[in-house]
């Protein structure tokens, strides 16, 4: 599941500084021919040379545009643990995550060594595997399909994008991304309060302050139709642009292929949808959901783009 929620970085402002900042050092270090500074290895530059910046540094960039590229995709659409945490949560988790995948980043620099292992990539791997941990833990299943009888879920496409990260510098980023998974693991785990750590309050309010304008964003614009027949009117003149970029939506998201297998419709998403459309049947708002693969505002849509099916919503 690639998409969820309003697209864009509408309450995922960590989302958008994140990209930004490495999205731009990454190019920046391009530009300026210094990406040899970002990597990890322990001789000589941490026992040698004592450059111990470079245990920050080494999480604020990648050393290769196809890193950037699916590095990029997987933090935009790792914006949902984002939306679930909310803001001051999550960059607390991404904080916890990177001190604990540094410490184990060390630890693999020291072990690793007597089987060749000596150079970590540049790149915020930690963070990002910390990150899809907790996708894999708290995001559920939207749907099921078969590829020449094989059984896959939504989430398929994101571990696809995943894939391309832990295989872009072997053995390094493997080495990296299990760094990562456990940062998740021990962040799932609380171990010494690591779930309940948040940064103190003082600065907090100035991140609020100065900060929060910068990288926040406003939500997708709605229709300005202010009556029943004026949105459906307005929807049949755009359906087919609107037809266009669902298809484009299924191409570049993962949105439910033909022949997947939609999980039914859950209770709470029933009474919701008959909650907004108060004498529509059971039957007809499981109907509308299945049409939009449990999407609410999907289902919404449908009834409102067939009003055979069910009245106008209620107002209140």
């Amino acid at each position: 599941m690639l998409t969820a929620g309003p697209s864009g970085f509408y309450n995922a402002p960590t989302t958008k500084g994140m990209l930004l900042i490495v999205g731009g050092l990454s190019l920046l270090s391009s530009i300026l021919q210094i990406k040899t500074d970002f990597h990890l290895q322990l001789v000589p530059h941490l026992t040698t040379h004592h450059q111990l910046w470079r245990l920050i540094t080494s999480h604020f960039a990648f050393s290769t545009s196809t890193e950037v590229l699916f590095g990029g995709l997987i933090i935009y659409h790792l914006r949902i643990i984002e939306r679930l945490f909310g803001p001051a949560k999550y960059v607390s988790f991404l904080f916890v995550s990177a001190v604990l995948s540094t410490f184990l980043n060390v630890a693999v620099l020291v072990t690793g060594s007597a089987v060749g292992l000596n150079v970590l990539p540049a790149g915020p791997y930690g963070v990002i595997f910390a990150a899809l941990y907790q996708f894999y833990i708290l995001i559920p299943v939207m749907y099921e399909f078969k590829i020449f009888g094989v059984a896959f879920t939504d989430k398929v496409f994101m571990y696809v994008l995943a894939s391309q990260l832990l295989f872009s510098h072997i053995p390094g980023s493997i080495a990296l991304a299990v760094c990562g998974l456990l940062s998740g693991m021990i962040y799932r785990s609380d171990f010494a309060g690591t779930r309940r750590w948040r940064f103190p309050k003082p600065l907090v309010r100035f991140a609020e302050r100065f900060l929060l304008p910068i990288f926040s964003s406003s939500p997708a614009i709605r229709s300005t139709a202010t009556t029943f027949e004026t949105r459906t009117q307005t929807r049949a003149t755009n359906r087919p642009a609107q037809a266009m970029r669902e298809y484009l939506d299924v191409l570049s998201t993962g949105g439910a292929p033909q022949g997947a297998t939609p999980r039914p419709p859950s209770e709470e998403q029933i009474a919701t949808l008959q909650a907004i459309f108060p004498t529509a049947t059971q039957d007809q708002a499981i109907a509308a959901l299945n049409s939009a693969n449990n999407n609410l505002d999907g289902a919404v849509q449908f009834l409102l783009d067939n009003p055979s099916n069910a009245p106008p919503p209620s107002s209140s």
